[in-house]
């Protein structure tokens, strides 16, 4: 899979990633912050606050800040 996640400034960008697939951000704690369903093979997700944070897209999971 060639997903790319980046971060600007408070957004997280996600870009090639399968279209059903789920997803979660998750704080350092594990605590799911916000899940869904991806409906567009790139998109972003507001965060609330700047920080490190774990994107898991299906069963691939990647540490952003």
């Amino acid at each position: 899979m060639g997903m790319s996640i980046h971060t600007v400034l408070r957004s997280i960008q996600i870009s090639a990633v399968p279209v059903g697939s789920t997803y979660a951000i998750l704080d350092m704690q594990g605590r799911v912050l916000k899940k869904g369903r991806v409906e567009s093979s790139n998109f972003n997700i507001l965060i609330p606050q700047a920080g490190t944070y774990f994107v898991r897209i299906g069963s691939c999971v990647q540490r952003i800040s």
